[in-house]
Protein backbone atom coordinates (compact mmCIF):
# COMPACT_ATOMS: atom_id res chain seq x y z
CA UNK A 1 0.00 0.00 0.00
CA UNK A 2 1.48 3.59 -1.14
CA UNK A 3 1.96 5.79 2.10
CA UNK A 4 -0.85 8.73 1.96
CA UNK A 5 1.65 12.26 1.29
CA UNK A 6 1.06 14.02 5.02
CA UNK A 7 -0.90 17.56 5.05
CA UNK A 8 1.41 18.46 7.09
CA UNK A 9 4.32 20.25 5.85
CA UNK A 10 7.03 23.02 6.48
CA UNK A 11 8.91 25.70 4.90
CA UNK A 12 11.64 26.35 7.08
CA UNK A 13 13.35 29.70 6.23
CA UNK A 14 16.60 30.77 7.72
CA UNK A 15 17.52 34.98 7.11
CA UNK A 16 21.13 35.38 7.11
CA UNK A 17 23.68 38.33 6.99
CA UNK A 18 27.06 37.27 7.46
CA UNK A 19 26.25 34.02 9.94
CA UNK A 20 28.77 31.73 8.89
CA UNK A 21 30.01 31.61 12.91
CA UNK A 22 25.98 30.70 13.96
CA UNK A 23 24.79 28.61 10.86
CA UNK A 24 26.67 24.99 11.85
CA UNK A 25 24.91 24.90 15.40
CA UNK A 26 21.54 26.30 13.71
CA UNK A 27 21.97 24.12 10.75
CA UNK A 28 22.92 20.35 12.80
CA UNK A 29 20.18 20.99 15.57
CA UNK A 30 17.42 21.60 12.66
CA UNK A 31 18.32 18.35 10.59
CA UNK A 32 18.59 17.02 13.79
CA UNK A 33 14.59 17.63 14.75
CA UNK A 34 13.75 17.28 11.23
CA UNK A 35 14.97 13.54 11.64
CA UNK A 36 13.27 13.18 14.43
CA UNK A 37 9.85 13.78 12.97
CA UNK A 38 9.44 11.89 9.84
CA UNK A 39 6.17 12.38 8.85
CA UNK A 40 6.08 16.23 8.12
CA UNK A 41 7.28 16.70 4.64
CA UNK A 42 10.12 19.59 4.65
CA UNK A 43 12.03 21.91 2.56
CA UNK A 44 14.87 24.58 3.64
CA UNK A 45 15.11 28.25 2.54
CA UNK A 46 18.05 30.28 2.48
CA UNK A 47 17.76 33.57 2.20
CA UNK A 48 21.55 35.47 1.79
CA UNK A 49 21.58 39.66 2.26
CA UNK A 50 24.69 39.68 -0.17
CA UNK A 51 27.13 38.16 2.74
CA UNK A 52 30.60 38.77 2.77
CA UNK A 53 31.78 35.54 4.64
CA UNK A 54 31.86 31.60 3.66
CA UNK A 55 27.93 31.30 4.76
CA UNK A 56 26.87 29.52 1.77
CA UNK A 57 29.76 27.34 1.50
CA UNK A 58 28.76 26.37 5.11
CA UNK A 59 25.31 25.40 4.29
CA UNK A 60 26.50 23.69 1.44
CA UNK A 61 28.62 21.27 3.36
CA UNK A 62 26.42 21.01 6.04
CA UNK A 63 23.34 19.99 4.13
CA UNK A 64 22.96 16.79 2.33
CA UNK A 65 22.23 17.39 -1.13
CA UNK A 66 19.44 15.16 -1.34
CA UNK A 67 17.73 17.67 1.24
CA UNK A 68 14.94 19.78 -0.67
CA UNK A 69 16.22 23.10 -0.09
CA UNK A 70 17.19 26.23 -2.12
CA UNK A 71 19.28 29.43 -1.57
CA UNK A 72 18.44 33.01 -2.64
CA UNK A 73 21.05 35.13 -3.04
CA UNK A 74 20.28 38.74 -2.84
CA UNK A 75 23.11 41.15 -4.59
CA UNK A 76 22.32 43.78 -1.52
CA UNK A 77 21.09 43.14 2.02
CA UNK A 78 17.11 43.63 1.86
CA UNK A 79 16.79 43.54 5.74
CA UNK A 80 14.86 40.62 7.98
CA UNK A 81 11.52 41.58 6.45
CA UNK A 82 12.45 41.46 3.01
CA UNK A 83 14.61 38.14 3.46
CA UNK A 84 11.64 36.57 4.85
CA UNK A 85 9.02 38.18 2.61
CA UNK A 86 11.56 36.12 -0.13
CA UNK A 87 11.32 32.88 1.39
CA UNK A 88 7.12 33.26 2.13
CA UNK A 89 7.05 34.00 -1.55
CA UNK A 90 8.42 30.58 -3.06
CA UNK A 91 7.95 28.44 0.16
CA UNK A 92 5.68 25.61 -1.54
CA UNK A 93 4.05 24.39 2.30
CA UNK A 94 1.47 25.59 4.23
CA UNK A 95 3.54 25.68 7.28
CA UNK A 96 6.41 28.46 6.97
CA UNK A 97 8.99 28.40 9.89
CA UNK A 98 10.88 31.49 10.54
CA UNK A 99 13.95 30.35 12.06
CA UNK A 100 17.28 32.86 13.30
CA UNK A 101 20.54 31.76 12.12
CA UNK A 102 21.71 32.57 15.91
CA UNK A 103 19.28 29.88 16.98
CA UNK A 104 19.35 26.03 18.07
CA UNK A 105 16.04 24.21 18.80
CA UNK A 106 15.81 20.96 20.70
CA UNK A 107 15.55 17.29 18.81
CA UNK A 108 11.70 16.90 19.64
CA UNK A 109 10.55 20.91 18.71
CA UNK A 110 9.13 19.92 15.25
CA UNK A 111 7.04 16.78 17.11
CA UNK A 112 5.64 18.75 19.62
CA UNK A 113 4.57 21.46 17.07
CA UNK A 114 3.29 18.93 14.62
CA UNK A 115 1.42 17.04 17.63
CA UNK A 116 -0.04 20.53 18.20
CA UNK A 117 -1.11 21.94 15.22
CA UNK A 118 -2.64 18.27 14.30
CA UNK A 119 -4.58 18.22 17.35
CA UNK A 120 -5.54 22.39 17.11
CA UNK A 121 -9.62 22.63 15.15
CA UNK A 122 -9.53 26.37 15.50
CA UNK A 123 -9.35 27.83 12.28
CA UNK A 124 -8.26 31.18 13.40
CA UNK A 125 -4.50 29.96 15.01
CA UNK A 126 -2.44 31.43 12.95
CA UNK A 127 0.66 31.44 15.09
CA UNK A 128 2.39 28.60 17.22
CA UNK A 129 5.09 29.38 19.17
CA UNK A 130 7.52 27.64 21.27
CA UNK A 131 9.43 28.48 24.44
CA UNK A 132 12.57 30.83 23.43
CA UNK A 133 15.92 30.90 26.04
CA UNK A 134 18.66 32.49 26.03
CA UNK A 135 21.90 30.35 24.49
CA UNK A 136 22.49 28.28 27.55
CA UNK A 137 18.78 28.21 28.88
CA UNK A 138 19.57 29.57 32.13
CA UNK A 139 17.32 32.63 31.27
CA UNK A 140 13.87 33.37 29.52
CA UNK A 141 14.26 35.47 26.26
CA UNK A 142 10.48 34.68 25.46
CA UNK A 143 7.32 32.93 25.90
CA UNK A 144 5.47 35.22 23.40
CA UNK A 145 4.48 38.93 23.03
CA UNK A 146 2.32 40.96 25.30
CA UNK A 147 1.65 44.54 23.44
CA UNK A 148 0.57 47.49 25.03
CA UNK A 149 -1.10 50.36 23.25
CA UNK A 150 1.65 53.00 24.17
CA UNK A 151 3.39 51.71 21.72
CA UNK A 152 5.33 48.95 23.78
CA UNK A 153 5.79 45.39 23.42
CA UNK A 154 7.53 43.24 25.76
CA UNK A 155 8.58 39.40 25.33
CA UNK A 156 6.70 37.13 28.03
CA UNK A 157 9.16 36.40 30.66
CA UNK A 158 12.39 37.96 29.16
CA UNK A 159 15.36 37.87 31.23
CA UNK A 160 13.57 35.45 34.23
CA UNK A 161 15.74 32.44 35.73
CA UNK A 162 14.59 29.41 33.84
CA UNK A 163 13.91 25.92 36.03
CA UNK A 164 14.04 23.27 33.13
CA UNK A 165 12.68 20.49 35.99
CA UNK A 166 10.16 22.67 36.86
CA UNK A 167 8.89 24.05 34.11
CA UNK A 168 9.03 20.64 31.82
CA UNK A 169 7.13 18.75 34.99
CA UNK A 170 4.85 21.83 35.77
CA UNK A 171 4.32 24.74 34.72
CA UNK A 172 5.50 23.93 30.97
CA UNK A 173 2.82 20.96 30.69
CA UNK A 174 0.49 23.96 30.14
CA UNK A 175 0.17 26.25 26.96
CA UNK A 176 -2.48 28.35 25.43
CA UNK A 177 -3.04 31.71 23.28
CA UNK A 178 -0.85 34.29 23.88
CA UNK A 179 -1.05 38.16 22.31
CA UNK A 180 1.69 37.44 19.38
CA UNK A 181 4.99 35.76 19.13
CA UNK A 182 8.33 36.79 18.28
CA UNK A 183 10.12 36.24 15.15
CA UNK A 184 13.17 34.92 16.17
CA UNK A 185 10.83 31.25 15.60
CA UNK A 186 8.24 30.98 15.06
CA UNK A 187 5.65 29.33 12.86
CA UNK A 188 2.61 30.93 10.39
CA UNK A 189 -0.15 29.24 8.52
CA UNK A 190 1.38 30.36 4.93
CA UNK A 191 -2.36 31.38 3.51
CA UNK A 192 -3.16 33.79 6.33
CA UNK A 193 0.16 35.55 5.70
CA UNK A 194 -0.56 36.23 1.88
CA UNK A 195 -3.87 37.29 3.28
CA UNK A 196 -2.73 39.86 5.28
CA UNK A 197 0.83 41.12 3.31
CA UNK A 198 3.45 39.18 5.10
CA UNK A 199 5.60 41.16 6.64
CA UNK A 200 6.25 45.02 6.14
CA UNK A 201 9.65 45.05 4.10
CA UNK A 202 9.86 49.25 4.88
CA UNK A 203 10.72 48.27 8.66
CA UNK A 204 14.15 46.56 7.38
CA UNK A 205 14.81 44.86 10.92
CA UNK A 206 13.21 44.79 14.46
CA UNK A 207 9.70 45.38 15.59
CA UNK A 208 8.37 43.84 12.01
CA UNK A 209 7.34 41.12 13.77
CA UNK A 210 5.34 43.29 16.46
CA UNK A 211 3.59 45.01 13.49
CA UNK A 212 2.41 41.31 12.09
CA UNK A 213 1.34 40.53 15.06
CA UNK A 214 -0.84 43.02 15.37
CA UNK A 215 -2.41 43.23 12.20
CA UNK A 216 -3.22 39.30 12.65
CA UNK A 217 -4.75 40.38 16.28
CA UNK A 218 -7.05 43.13 14.22
CA UNK A 219 -8.51 40.22 12.45
CA UNK A 220 -8.63 38.14 15.25
CA UNK A 221 -6.72 35.62 14.37
CA UNK A 222 -4.37 33.85 17.81
CA UNK A 223 -0.83 32.53 18.49
CA UNK A 224 -0.90 29.22 20.39
CA UNK A 225 2.25 28.55 22.70
CA UNK A 226 3.82 25.24 23.13
CA UNK A 227 5.84 25.52 26.29
CA UNK A 228 7.71 22.45 25.60
CA UNK A 229 9.05 23.53 22.31
CA UNK A 230 12.50 24.67 23.50
CA UNK A 231 15.14 27.09 21.54
CA UNK A 232 17.67 28.83 22.23
CA UNK A 233 18.85 32.45 21.17
CA UNK A 234 22.34 33.74 21.70
CA UNK A 235 20.69 37.00 20.06
CA UNK A 236 21.49 40.09 18.46
CA UNK A 237 23.97 37.79 16.55
CA UNK A 238 24.15 40.30 13.52
CA UNK A 239 22.86 43.83 15.12
CA UNK A 240 25.43 43.31 17.67
CA UNK A 241 27.98 44.15 15.20
CA UNK A 242 25.92 47.35 13.69
CA UNK A 243 26.12 50.02 16.36
CA UNK A 244 23.41 52.43 16.92
CA UNK A 245 21.15 50.13 14.40
CA UNK A 246 18.47 48.43 16.42
CA UNK A 247 17.95 51.86 18.07
CA UNK A 248 17.61 53.77 14.77
CA UNK A 249 15.36 50.76 14.07
CA UNK A 250 13.24 50.88 17.04
CA UNK A 251 12.41 54.72 16.75
CA UNK A 252 11.46 54.96 13.12
CA UNK A 253 9.48 51.12 13.00
CA UNK A 254 7.00 51.81 16.44
CA UNK A 255 6.16 55.00 14.29
CA UNK A 256 4.87 52.97 11.28
CA UNK A 257 3.13 50.70 13.82
CA UNK A 258 1.59 53.17 14.75
CA UNK A 259 0.74 55.29 11.87
CA UNK A 260 -0.29 52.15 10.33
CA UNK A 261 -2.49 49.85 12.73
CA UNK A 262 -3.72 52.31 15.70
CA UNK A 263 -7.40 53.29 15.31
CA UNK A 264 -8.13 57.12 15.52
CA UNK A 265 -9.36 56.01 18.83
CA UNK A 266 -6.45 54.41 20.55
CA UNK A 267 -4.46 57.08 19.62
CA UNK A 268 -6.58 59.57 21.51
CA UNK A 269 -7.13 57.35 24.37
CA UNK A 270 -3.10 56.57 24.55
CA UNK A 271 -1.68 59.76 23.53
CA UNK A 272 0.02 60.88 26.43
CA UNK A 273 1.31 57.54 26.94
CA UNK A 274 2.59 56.69 23.27
CA UNK A 275 4.13 60.12 22.93
CA UNK A 276 6.39 59.46 26.49
CA UNK A 277 7.37 56.17 24.83
CA UNK A 278 8.53 57.97 21.67
CA UNK A 279 10.72 59.86 23.85
CA UNK A 280 12.32 56.85 25.22
CA UNK A 281 12.80 55.94 21.93
CA UNK A 282 14.89 59.14 21.30
CA UNK A 283 16.09 59.09 24.95
CA UNK A 284 17.82 55.53 23.91
CA UNK A 285 19.00 56.48 20.76
CA UNK A 286 20.45 59.68 21.77
CA UNK A 287 22.28 58.20 24.48
CA UNK A 288 23.75 55.46 22.84
CA UNK A 289 24.88 57.56 20.13
CA UNK A 290 27.09 59.25 22.87
CA UNK A 291 28.05 56.35 24.27
CA UNK A 292 29.67 55.21 21.46
CA UNK A 293 30.83 58.10 19.81
CA UNK A 294 31.88 59.98 22.57
CA UNK A 295 33.24 63.90 21.64
CA UNK A 296 32.02 62.85 18.28
CA UNK A 297 28.94 62.88 19.15
CA UNK A 298 28.21 66.17 18.41
CA UNK A 299 28.10 65.79 14.86
CA UNK A 300 27.06 62.50 14.39
CA UNK A 301 24.19 62.89 16.83
CA UNK A 302 22.47 65.40 14.85
CA UNK A 303 23.27 63.21 11.56
CA UNK A 304 21.26 60.30 12.89
CA UNK A 305 18.73 61.72 14.11
CA UNK A 306 17.72 63.49 10.76
CA UNK A 307 18.50 60.42 9.21
CA UNK A 308 15.66 58.28 11.58
CA UNK A 309 13.04 60.88 11.59
CA UNK A 310 13.51 61.86 8.26
CA UNK A 311 13.20 58.87 6.54
CA UNK A 312 9.80 58.73 8.59
CA UNK A 313 8.74 62.22 7.05
CA UNK A 314 9.77 60.19 3.63
CA UNK A 315 7.46 57.35 4.15
CA UNK A 316 4.81 58.90 5.76
CA UNK A 317 2.57 59.27 2.82
CA UNK A 318 3.38 55.40 2.44
CA UNK A 319 2.34 54.24 5.45
CA UNK A 320 -0.59 56.53 5.81
CA UNK A 321 -1.61 54.40 2.26
CA UNK A 322 -0.54 50.95 3.87
CA UNK A 323 -3.41 52.16 6.99
CA UNK A 324 -5.95 52.46 4.35
CA UNK A 325 -5.50 48.93 3.33
CA UNK A 326 -5.29 47.91 6.70
CA UNK A 327 -8.14 49.33 7.83
CA UNK A 328 -10.13 48.61 5.14
CA UNK A 329 -9.02 44.91 5.35
CA UNK A 330 -9.97 45.27 9.44
CA UNK A 331 -14.14 46.75 7.79
CA UNK A 332 -14.71 44.10 6.14
CA UNK A 333 -13.58 41.44 8.13
CA UNK A 334 -15.98 42.85 10.80
CA UNK A 335 -18.47 43.03 8.62
CA UNK A 336 -18.54 39.46 7.86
Amino acid sequence: MTKKPSELNFSVIIPNYNGAKFLPDCLNSLLNAINNCPEPQFELILVDNNSKDNSIEIFEKIIPKSFNYRILLNSKNRGFAGAINQGIEKAKHKYVVLLNNDLTIEKNWFQLISKTIKANKNPKVATFFGTVLNKDGSKFESQGLDFFYSGKCQNISNGEKFDAPSFLQGRGSGGGFVWGASAALVVYKKEILEKIGLFDADFFAYEEDVDLALRLHNLNYQTLYIPKALSYHLGGGTSNKMGVFRYKMDAKNWIYIIIKNFSAKEIANNLLKIIEERLRNLSGLSKKVIRLYKLKSIFYLPYVLISVYGTVLINLSKMFNKRKVIQKLVKLHNSL
